[in-house]
C-alpha cells in the first residue's frame, strides 16, 4: 500500500483550494489532527465536537458531521495506522479582513499513512522555547490555523536536539509545549495550565482529566510558571497522535518520578491508547 497522502477537498479528490479563500488568506478557520488507529478514527466524535464548538465561536456554519465521518473512513480505507488531518476554512470570500455576511465554509481532509510513532526510550527531553507563546482570550483553547508561533518555536526546537519545547507568554506563564499539552504532578496534585488566556484544548489533555477524576486523583487547571515545572515531581506531555508522554528532563532537570504517569498512561490505554507510555 502507498506511503502517499491522499486528499479530499470538498468531498473531491484532487480538488483545489481557491487563491481567494480565507483560510489561505488569512487563516480564517481550523482544523482537527485525527489518529487512525488499527483501521479507525480515534475519538472522532470528540474532535467533531470541539470543531462544532469552534464554529460557534467563529460564527461559521459547522459541517455535517455524518458528512465528514464518511469522508473520512472513504479516504482512510485500506489503512490500519496513520494521521488525518481535517482542515476547515471559511471559505471564499473578498478582499480584506471583513468576513462574508453568508460563509461558504471549505473542507480539506488529508490522510498520511504511517506507522503509530514510537516514543523515544526513557522519556522525552525537553526545553523552554524562547519564541513565546501567542495569547489571545477571543481564540484560547481553540485549533486555529494561526501557528506560526509555534512553527517558528518547532524551528528553535530543531536547533537543540530538544524533544520538545515548552511555550510561554510574554509574562512568563506556562501555555503548552510546541505539539502538546502539559502535566505536572506536585505533592500528588494533577496540574495542567489554565486555557483562558491561550493554547489548545487538547482531546488527549480532556481525557486525562477525566481518567484522573475518575481514580480520586485531585486535579487544578491553573495559572503555571516554569517554578513551578523546576519544582514538579513528575511532568508528562499529551497529544492526539502520540497519548500520554512522559517528560525525562526539563532544561536538564531529571524527573526520576512516575507514579501517576503510569496510572494515567495505564487509564489511557485502557480507554484505546496504546501508545500512551510510562
Amino acid at each position: 500500500m502507498t506511503r502517499e497522502p491522499r486528499w479530499l477537498v470538498d468531498g473531491q479528490p484532487g480538488g483545489l483550494v481557491h487563491p481567494d479563500d480565507r483560510g489561505f488568506a488569512y487563516g480564517d478557520g481550523l482544523f482537527e489532527t485525527i489518529a487512525w488507529r488499527s483501521a479507525g478514527p480515534r475519538f472522532l466524535d470528540r474532535h467533531l465536537q470541539r470543531l462544532a464548538r469552534g464554529c460557534v465561536r467563529l460564527g461559521m456554519p459547522a459541517p455535517d458531521a455524518a458528512t465528514l465521518e464518511r469522508e473520512i473512513i472513504a479516504l482512510a480505507a485500506g489503512a490500519s495506522h496513520g494521521t488525518v488531518r481535517l482542515t476547515l476554512t471559511r471559505g471564499r470570500g473578498p478582499r480584506g479582513y471583513a468576513p462574508p455576511g453568508d460563509p461558504n465554509p471549505s473542507r480539506v481532509l488529508a490522510f498520511y499513512p504511517g506507522p503509530v510513532p514510537e516514543p523515544p526510550a526513557g522519556g522525552l527531553a525537553v526545553l523552554r522555547c524562547q519564541t513565546p507563546a501567542s495569547i489571545n482570550p477571543a481564540l484560547a483553547g481553540m485549533k486555529t490555523l494561526n501557528r506560526l508561533d509555534n512553527v517558528l518555536a518547532r524551528a528553535e526546537l530543531a536547533r537543540t536536539g530538544s524533544d520538545e519545547g515548552i511555550m510561554c507568554g510574554a509574562s512568563g506563564q506556562v501555555i503548552g509545549a510546541t505539539s502538546a499539552n502539559v502535566f505536572v504532578v506536585r505533592g500528588g496534585v494533577l496540574l495542567t495550565p489554565d486555557l483562558s488566556q491561550g493554547g489548545v484544548a487538547g482531546i488527549m489533555r480532556s481525557l486525562v482529566l477525566e481518567c484522573a477524576r475518575e481514580r480520586g486523583i485531585a486535579t487544578r487547571e491553573t495559572c503555571m510558571d516554569v517554578v513551578m515545572l523546576q519544582d514538579a515531581d513528575e511532568m508528562f506531555l499529551t497529544n492526539a497522535l502520540t497519548g500520554l508522554r512522559p517528560v525525562a528532563s526539563y532544561a536538564g532537570q531529571p524527573f526520576p518520578g512516575r507514579q501517576l504517569t503510569r496510572v494515567l498512561a495505564q487509564a489511557l490505554r485502557e480507554r484505546g491508547v496504546p501508545e500512551a507510555c510510562a
